[in-house]
């Protein structure tokens, strides 16, 4: 009889032990949500040594600022935040500039797999998650895969430079020549035609590559998409175009594969993300 007791007794003593635990895993999982980071990745440019380089935003992209293939731009610095949708994923946010410190999240581009960010309506429709980090808490993933981000080659104009000094030079040279400037027309020319073929300049973007079936979606979804597909009915034409795959940049352009290293701010100076009283995520 007393042994029951004491059995009976334990019960409760074990579930609230249990629950405990269970809710200080949560209580850690949320905190590491909230941590904020920045990333970098290593990459090897033009057969030179890998180099470590950060990841930057620019213009509605995600770079590479690699010291061989320069890309300056504002330094990735965000945190994971739920996203509002039925999906009930796992979002990414980060700050696009320091003042005003304004939030975007990122997502992936449903055409093209370029790693974008913006607000939420510019995500509807595009693949905004889940997103995460690897079993080793270093590297950022997106649907549970670390492995499927790229680096891809891209060319973008070059800033134009400022004739500074030039007319002034020029002036002088032509007019002691007498009016003849056949020679200083065609440097001129030689000039242009140099500055046109070299108006353009690399950097390295960061896309998702996509899966050994072709598809950019999350797992989840492309199985929902898959029951619909089985069960048939009028939507089903519609889904399958919705399937159809888009251009695939490796098979277009020079891409190399990559990890995103997630650099922790733990330290003293860190800036942990402050609830409800933070910087608002643009909507």
């Amino acid at each position: 009889m007393v042994l029951g007791l004491l059995i009976v007794t334990a019960v409760p003593v074990v579930t609230g032990v249990a629950e405990a635990i269970s809710s200080k895993k949560q209580q850690n999982a949320q905190m590491k949500e909230k941590i904020k980071f920045n990333m970098t990745a290593t990459l090897s440019v033009d057969g030179g040594p890998p180099t470590e380089a950060w990841i930057v935003l620019h213009e509605g992209r995600m770079y590479i600022d690699h010291p061989a293939a320069p890309r300056p731009g504002h330094k990735f610095n965000g945190y994971y935040f739920k996203y509002p949708s039925d999906h009930g994923y796992q979002g990414l946010v980060s700050t696009i500039s320091d003042d005003p410190p304004m939030l975007n999240w990122l997502y992936i581009d449903k055409d093209t797999g370029a790693v974008r960010y913006g607000s939420r309506k510019e995500t509807i429709g595009h693949v905004f998650g889940p997103w995460g980090w690897s079993e080793n808490e270093q590297f950022l993933t997106i649907d549970e895969d670390d492995w499927r981000f790229i680096a891809v080659e891209e060319d973008i104009p070059r800033p134009k430079k400022t004739a500074e000094g030039k007319g002034g030079a020029e002036g002088e040279i032509k007019g002691g020549q007498d009016g003849n400037n056949n020679d200083v027309d065609k440097d001129d020319e030689d000039e242009e035609e140099e500055e046109e073929e070299e108006d353009t300049e690399k950097c390295w973007a960061i896309y998702l590559s996509r899966d050994q079936d072709g598809s950019l979606k999350p797992k989840a979804e492309r199985r929902v998409a898959q029951q619909r597909r089985n069960g048939g009915g009028e939507d089903e034409q519609e889904e399958e175009e919705e399937e159809e795959d888009g251009p695939d940049v490796r098979y277009t352009h020079k891409w190399a594969p990559i990890r995103l290293l997630r650099k922790l701010q733990l330290g003293v100076d860190s800036t942990w993300v402050k609830g409800r009283n933070g910087p608002a995520v643009n909507r």
